[in-house]
């Protein structure tokens, strides 16, 4: 089975009139809110880390604890989605996320905050990003149905490169001049405003799918066949842990890479990676502004090809500049695989395993953690350049055999 491109869907509504839904535009930004407070965290979380312990490992250690919920709850999410109002699992991760940011906020307030304060907290933000992936992204579905589904994923990709220009920003400057606690502040405080944007949208959103007489493993093995059934699909899930466990693990060391490497310090870190959030922004919105004129394999294919050979680029430059404009460009590639794997399993899925795949592919994103280990043991005893050249090298060995038939336009 093929899966159609975005533009050939019949009584497809152009962006505009997807933008003026209420309900949508809502849930919209609640997700923006929700991804500020993710990039404010990752920023904050790495240069914290390296500060705390001085070692590129520890921090692999500290984005382990971040990333790993996701790699073990995310299947587990996914059926939660199919089965609870989405409404309602999306209030209890932003009330969680905000909660969390105060305890951290208090902790190191008061001096009493350590390395591994942060990391068991880190644990609790790393579940609240798992309820919350598999449960938004499979309410834009209810909202939005399928023939606007990859436009709606396009604008929620916008949102989290707004989001990963803005969070990275705000990180930065006040891990300079307040400290980590005006961080974990004005992270609640963008919970809190998700939490109001989302506010009696549960309605809307959907309810559950899946026969509650139906067991947990039950489901699982069903969301798996329905997601591997398909050849591209399979690809995607493949492609996607290859991506997480040998490419995106560099972002956990740009910390290491700016203070060492390019001799910079926290604002400057923020900035590289806002630059990278540029490129995503430009990325997505120029696939939500596309409607369907490439098949959603062929710009998923290409970016996961270009990405890994833009990370071997990153790995010999010293020159901050050219590091920022290269993440840019680097940013754009990001955008053509966040979006493209979700609106290829969303559109693949049959509804009632819908939000079990999405599961699935939360937890394929969720290997990221073994990742991070390899990477920070690599960079402990090469160096950051070094670890994102191997890295990079291993990426397209795996990637390449796997992408290429989709960048060809090889029938399902």
């Amino acid at each position: 089975m093929s899966v159609p491109a975005a533009g050939n869907g019949a009584g497809r509504l152009p962006i505009p009139d997807i933008l003026r839904e209420p309900s949508y535009r809502r849930l919209w930004a609640s997700g923006l809110f929700v991804n500020v407070a993710r990039w404010m965290d990752l920023v904050t979380l790495g240069w914290l880390a390296l500060q705390l312990t001085g070692s590129p490992f520890m921090v692999g250690i500290a984005a382990f604890a971040r990333s790993a919920p996701l790699m073990v709850v995310g299947p587990f999410a996914g059926i939660v989605a199919d089965r609870v109002p989405r409404g309602r699992i999306l209030a209890v991760a932003q009330t969680t996320g905000l909660v969390t940011a105060l305890i951290l906020a208090a902790a190191f307030g008061t001096g009493r905050g350590g390395y591994w304060t942060l990391v068991v907290l880190e644990v609790v933000f790393g579940m609240v990003w798992a309820l919350d992936f598999p449960a938004r992204r499979t309410s834009l579905y209810a909202l939005l149905g399928a023939s606007r589904v990859a436009q709606a994923v396009s604008l929620e990709t916008v949102s989290m490169q707004i989001a990963k220009i803005v969070g990275p920003l705000a990180a930065g400057i006040c891990l300079a001049r307040v400290g980590p606690e005006g961080c974990f502040v004005l992270m609640a405080l963008t919970y809190a405003a998700g939490l109001v944007a989302s506010a009696g949208l549960g309605p809307r959103l959907g309810g559950p799918m899946a026969a509650a007489t139906v067991s947990v493993g039950a489901s699982m093995r069903a969301g798996l066949q329905a997601a591997w059934a398909s050849p591209t699909v399979r690809a995607v899930l493949l492609v996607t842990i290859a991506m997480n466990t040998l490419f995106f693990p560099y972002q956990h060391m740009l910390p290491v890479f700016a203070r060492d490497v390019l001799a910079v310090g926290p604002v400057a870190l923020g900035i590289l990676v806002a630059a990278d959030g540029c490129g995503a922004l430009i990325g997505a919105l120029t696939i939500a502004a596309g409607r369907g004129r490439l098949a959603h394999r062929v710009v998923f294919g290409g970016a996961v090809l270009v990405a890994p050979v833009l990370l071997v680029g990153l790995a010999g430059l010293r020159w901050f500049p050219a590091c920022v404009a290269l993440m840019v460009v680097m940013g754009i590639a990001e955008s053509g695989f966040a979006t493209m794997q979700s609106t290829l399993v969303l559109l693949a899925a049959p509804e009632r395993v819908r939000g079990g795949a999405m599961g699935i592919l939360s937890a394929c994103i969720g290997t990221q953690p073994l990742g991070t280990l390899a990477i920070g043991l690599l960079a402990a005893s090469l160096g950051a350049p070094l670890a994102f050249l191997v890295n990079a090298a291993a990426a397209l060995l795996v990637i390449v055999p796997l992408a290429v038939p989709l960048v060809r336009g090889r029938p399902d």
